[in-house]
């Protein structure tokens, strides 16, 4: 059938064939597997067939073994050497045929070694043997010849008493030697040698020169070769090494026998399994096979049934719903809503989404349409003239406000970019010409001011937002103005204010000094130390408004800070000095002010720009040291600076720059930041050579959890930012906080019921007042009040009774959670 004809056919028809081959195809498959597990039965009955052999070769080796081990033995009752070397090239034969049939098999070829071995040594041993009973039987011979004759001595009738005697102990001499030749035993030799001895001791003690010579006569017969004594030993020793090399023939034959019979019955038993598991399972394989062919007949017949029910009648459906639903017929639903998640049913939620997705279009058609229509008007009647661009910066729209603002002529030629329109506009860029906000600002002959402001868009392009600004940047100026000399006035008048009633009570206190004594006096003097310190507060707010800002520690990355002001420590350099930052690749944490910190660094470089003369080079450099410590080094290699220059670098108002410039602020600056937020300033530095100066910091301390207190709190403060700050902390800690703004009012609420737990007082108060006498108010009046000073420069010594410092403790201002948390855990 062709490709056209093919497609002619319904899905029905096409499903119905597929279903029907591959039935024929599982019938096929199983007869074919139902022959090749025929074939695999007969290829077990070859196996076993094969195992057989390797059992019959099994055999042969436990019989070769048996036969060497039965040849062995009769070696040694081989004297000629013809027939040694013919029974030994049969057994050394046989060892060579055990040793090929036991190749492969490790356990089997060592004991075909070991026997090869004892061979080894029985071979060799059975010359030695042979040889030294020819020795001892010649020795035996010659003995037998004179025993014979002292035999024949000692019947002799003319001979004397003395010679019969004599010729006896020779006789009983040469038996002794006999006696050993016979010898089967160490024993006995051992016995024979020591009655030799001694019976050719007791002749020689009396013989005569005659008998003497038949002694020495019997020492050389026994004496050929070697002695009589050692060859009958070596050959007990050798028939030893025979027997146990016999031994170990046996015992290895015993082994291989033992080996052969193992594999004999290992290779019948796991035959006998295989043979058991092979059948029973190609009996139930010819089974499963046949319940398989029938069970894919039945699969092809139902699925026959499912597609032509289920499958082509939904497609059927499905097809002429999006028939409906493409010719615009939105209220277009399938009669019957199904649940699977087989294709039919995804095909069913399908066409849920899709027509979801044309009511959902429809929807928002209209909704673009009124947003389009909402966009015109604003775009059109905005006070605020607009310009949008393309990422090429060609203008694609601009509104009618454009024009006016810009106050274009008349007649004014269209432009493709925005600085082609503000080039034909009256107006120019101001020298302050990007604020911080990202504005710019364009100034006109006639002091209109415009405010231009540019909105990227994330594909490119962008919006422009013209805004006039001039009056509000007149009223700003104004404002500013008068903020300036309302504060500058306010400051004055409270200084002139202060600064009189310190020297009134400092003047006051000293008349009345004149003529005090004892306690009045020390009271007098306490009085005056207060208002200097009063005074020196104030001195320190004063130079805060002129330079400083309180702190607000925070963690802060030192490298990302160090990156991010690469780019204005550049600017704030001269050309001619280069700028280096060396710092880790991973964040280094401090808990400090990050923009005091800023104000610092640059305060820094500034510093050692002005110290090079013409050209240098500058590097900042962070390293966290093994104790935790962070450094940052500011490195210049400038003039540097004198030992003396050097002493006072960190005073406040001193200078060292050869052109007499400078405040002398800019290191006292530094340094009181470093130190209160914990650290300290090194400056290292040699004349003509360079400057380096250390900012050493802590590191910044884990986020821990905060010990939650209990009780009333007082807090007592005139500077009503520290006081509200305070009072949060100490409320952050659990405490009940209650507050004076000045030192009546503290001394008001020590006087009240309930007593207050914990009283928190700034040193520097109103007037001429000092916070120590409400400190020490509170631990001598309430045993069970704790006490904690605060001030921006604590002293040196605490005005309080040695009774009383376990019960207090003091922090710097401005005050911390932390830093609280810390003081009451001490007291």
């Amino acid at each position: 059938m062709t490709g056209a004809g093919l497609s002619r056919l319904s899905i029905r028809t096409r499903l119905l064939g597929a279903i029907g081959l591959l039935s024929v195809v599982a019938a096929a498959i199983g007869i074919i597997a139902f022959y090749t597990l025929e074939r695999a039965d007969r290829q077990i009955e070859l196996l076993h067939s094969v195992t057989l052999s390797e059992v019959s070769r099994a055999l042969e080796l436990s019989q070769n073994a048996a036969t060497l081990s039965k040849s062995a033995p009769f070696l040694l009752s081989l004297n000629p050497p013809f027939g040694i070397a013919t029974e030994t090239d049969e057994i050394y034969a046989a060892i060579t045929r055990l040793e090929a049939m036991a190749e492969g098999d490790a356990e089997l070829s060592l004991s075909v070694a070991r026997m090869r071995a004892a061979v080894d040594d029985l071979v060799e041993i059975i010359p030695q043997r042979n040889q030294i009973r020819q020795d001892i039987a010649g020795i035996d011979a010659a003995l037998e010849v004179l025993l014979r004759r002292y035999r024949q001595w000692i019947t002799t009738r003319e001979a004397t008493t003395y010679q019969r005697q004599a010729w006896a102990a020779l006789q009983q001499l040469a038996m002794e030697a006999v006696g050993t030749a016979r010898a089967n035993t160490l024993t006995s030799i051992w016995e024979f040698r020591l009655g030799y001895r001694n019976i050719r001791a007791d002749i020689l003690a009396v013989a005569t020169p005659q008998i003497a010579d038949n002694v020495q006569e019997i020492d050389r017969t026994i004496s050929r070769d070697d002695t009589l004594f050692n060859l009958v030993y070596r050959s007990l020793a050798i028939s030893l090494d025979a027997e146990n090399a016999l031994f170990r023939i046996r015992t290895e034959a015993e082994r291989i026998n033992l080996l052969a019979a193992q594999k004999v019955t290992a290779a019948r038993e796991r035959l006998e399994l295989s043979q058991a598991d092979t059948r029973a399972r190609l009996a139930l394989a010819q089974w499963v096979m046949l319940v398989l062919m029938a069970v894919s007949v039945g699969v092809a017949v139902v699925s026959a049934v499912f597609v032509s029910r289920y499958v082509v009648m939904n497609l059927h459906r499905i097809a002429q719903a999006m028939r409906r639903l493409a010719a615009g017929d939105r209220a277009t639903r399938l009669e019957r809503r199904l649940e699977s998640e087989d294709e039919i049913g995804q095909l069913f939620s399908a066409f849920r989404i899709f027509r979801a997705n044309a009511l959902r279009l429809d929807r928002n058609s209209r909704l673009i349409r009124r947003q389009n229509t909402l966009f015109s008007r604003v775009f059109e009647n905005i006070t605020d003239g607009v310009v949008i661009t393309a990422a090429s910066g060609r203008i694609l729209a601009q509104n009618q406000r454009i024009r006016a603002l810009l106050r274009l002529p008349e007649g004014a030629a269209a432009v493709e970019t925005v600085e082609d329109l503000l080039a034909q506009s009256p107006f120019e860029l101001r020298e302050t010409a990007v604020t911080a906000a990202g504005y710019q600002e364009y100034e006109s002959a006639a002091g209109h001011v415009m405010e231009l402001r540019r909105s990227p868009f994330p594909e490119g392009g962008a919006v422009w937002l013209f805004s006039e600004v001039t009056e509000r940047r007149l009223v700003d100026a104004r404002l500013a103005e008068i903020q300036r000399v309302e504060t500058l006035g306010k400051v004055t008048g409270e200084v002139a204010h202060d600064f009189g009633n310190i020297l009134s009570t400092i003047s006051g206190n000293l008349h009345l000094l004149e003529s005090a004594e004892g306690d009045a006096a020390r009271r007098l003097r306490a009085r005056i130390e207060d208002a200097v310190d009063l005074g020196v507060t104030l001195t320190e707010r004063l130079l805060a408004f002129a330079r400083k800002q309180h702190l607000e520690p925070q963690r802060t990355d030192i490298v990302d800070l160090l990156h991010a002001m690469h780019d204005l420590l550049e600017v704030a350099l001269p050309e001619t000095v280069t700028l280096t930052v060396t710092a880790p690749d991973g964040p280094v944490w401090a808990t400090i002010d990050p923009g005091q910190l800023e104000s610092a660094i640059l305060n820094l470089c500034v510093n050692a720009g002005q110290a090079i003369s013409s050209s240098g080079h500058i590097e900042i450099s962070v390293t966290e040291r093994e104790d935790g410590h962070i450094a940052l080094i500011v490195a210049d290699d400038g003039h540097g600076m004198s030992a003396e220059a050097l002493r006072y670098a960190t005073e406040p108002f001193f200078t060292a720059r050869r052109d007499g410039s400078g405040t002398g602020l800019g290191l006292s600056m530094v340094d009181g930041f470093v130190h209160q937020s914990g650290g300290n300033l090194h400056i290292a530095s040699v004349p003509e050579e360079g400057t380096r100066v250390t900012l050493l910091f802590p590191p910044a301390a884990e986020e821990t959890a905060v010990m939650q207190h209990r009780g009333r709190a007082l807090v007592i403060d005139d500077d009503p930012r520290a006081l509200a700050a305070a009072a949060t902390a100490l409320e952050t800690l659990g405490f009940e906080v209650s507050t004076a703004a000045d030192f009546a009012g503290g001394h008001a609420a020590l006087e009240r019921a309930p007593r207050p737990d914990l009283v928190l007082s700034d040193l520097k108060l109103d007037a001429q007042h000092s916070g120590w006498d409400l400190i020490r108010k509170a631990l001598d009046g309430h045993p069970q009040t704790r006490a904690i000073a605060m001030s921006t420069q604590l002293p040196a010594a605490d005005r309080i009774g040695e009774a009383d410092r376990g019960r207090f403790a003091r922090v710097d201002k401005p005050v911390s959670v932390d830093a609280l948390a810390q003081a009451l855990a001490g007291i």
